[in-house]
């Protein structure tokens, strides 16, 4: 049909601004963010029950009702030979002991736990795990931010696009507020869902629902034996984050903070990746079992072919002020090209894709723009 269908322009205009802020991100200095960042809101979040801000989609939650628990292993965690960080930990009086290592330490005993549960030696039904020859630029070391990534996974069903994370963090710059380092790690997926989604779409899934959004949480362990869980999405062109503290592990209630972070290694997800947050209003109509979001699209199509009739009595000014409009459009994106060409400093080796991948975008949409332009002249000539 002639009118492009209303997910593409979401997810093109979606993908643009999440470009734009990993540019931000990646030229920033190490450190912590707040609230003043441009186009970041963040929320604080709860550890033990993942509840945050209301105006937040709760896209992860932590699974109360895991089997992967220290109680369903058959390890000690106060024994330094079942528990690595038990083990470091009792090392502590020791001269060769380094406290900044001890994240280390605290990564493999979580990793323990999860691999010792019942079920643990395989990956849960619900997820992927991405591996690091599928993709290797998610998994890079960044040496200016102090992280690396450990593993990573996706919804596998392929009726979601909620991605897991898992990283070691160099440096804590904050106890409480979320380091610039982490948010790059969350901004960096996302980017990384759609380009994939493109590609799968495009080929191998064109009968399933196109996703317009792709939560990502984040579990970052950090030195001196703290752990922080953070999560986002991108929405309204600014990214949206629930994160928690800086939670110190090195404490007597060790065990039962353990217990917490394993409810969050395969978290419960929930929110519906496929629509448009917030879902564009519509008028209810009882009798009509579609979906709301399909009778939004109709609706759009319906405007659409109606915009292509009125142009008959219109005549040519109609086709002359779209031919302005689409001189404009593209005016607009020519100077943004040059404006951020100017102004970006040196990429980093493996991004530049995506930096590439922002004006061919833009060309797609100036081609589906001509393309409208031409059903227009084509109903005109129906008619």
């Amino acid at each position: 049909m002639c009118p492009t269908p209303i997910w593409i322009w979401l997810f093109e205009q979606k993908e643009q601004s999440l470009q734009q802020l990993h540019r931000e991100l990646r030229y920033m200095g190490p450190g912590y963010t707040t609230n003043q960042v441009t186009n970041i809101d963040i929320h604080p979040m709860d550890f033990w029950t993942g509840d945050t801000d209301p105006s937040l989609i709760q896209f992860f939650t932590p699974d109360t009702d895991t089997d992967f628990k220290i109680a369903n292993t058959a390890l000690d965690p106060e024994d330094p030979v079942d528990d690595p960080f038990t083990w470091v930990r009792a090392m502590k009086d020791s001269q060769d002991f380094t406290p900044h290592e001890m994240h280390h330490q605290l990564y493999k005993a979580f990793s323990k736990y999860l691999r010792k549960s019942p079920g643990g030696n395989k990956t849960p039904i619900f997820w992927d795990m991405v591996s690091m020859e599928e993709d290797d630029s998610l998994f890079n070391s960044n040496d200016q931010h102090g992280f690396t990534i450990q593993r990573g996974a996706t919804s596998a069903d392929g009726k979601a696009a909620h991605q897991l994370v898992v990283m070691e963090s160099e440096e804590c710059y904050h106890d409480v507020l979320p380091s610039v380092g982490e948010l790059n790690v969350l901004v960096r997926w996302m980017l990384c869902g759609f380009k994939n989604h493109k590609h799968q779409f495009g080929r191998y899934h064109r009968h399933e629902r196109p996703q317009l959004d792709f939560p990502t949480m984040v579990i970052s362990f950090l030195p001196d034996a703290r752990v922080r869980v953070l999560h986002g999405y991108f929405d309204e062109g600014r990214l949206k984050v629930a994160y928690t503290q800086a939670l110190n592990f090195d404490a007597e209630d060790y065990a039962d903070k353990m217990d917490g972070l394993l409810q969050w290694a395969w978290p419960l997800t929930d929110g519906d990746t496929t629509k448009p947050i917030p879902l564009p209003t519509i008028e209810d109509d009882e009798e009509d079992e579609w979906d709301e979001w399909e009778k939004w699209e109709l609706r759009y199509r319906e405007d659409s072919e109606d915009e292509g009739l009125e142009t008959e009595s219109d005549g040519e000014g109609d086709s002359t002020e779209a031919q302005k409009y689409l001189s404009d459009y593209e005016s607009e994106f020519s100077q943004e090209d040059e404006s951020d060409w100017e102004d970006e400093g040196p990429v980093e080796e493996g991004w530049m894709e995506e930096d590439m991948m922002s004006a061919d975008i833009k060309r797609k949409i100036i081609e589906r723009l001509e393309e409208k332009i031409r059903c227009l002249g084509e109903v005109r000539e129906l008619t």
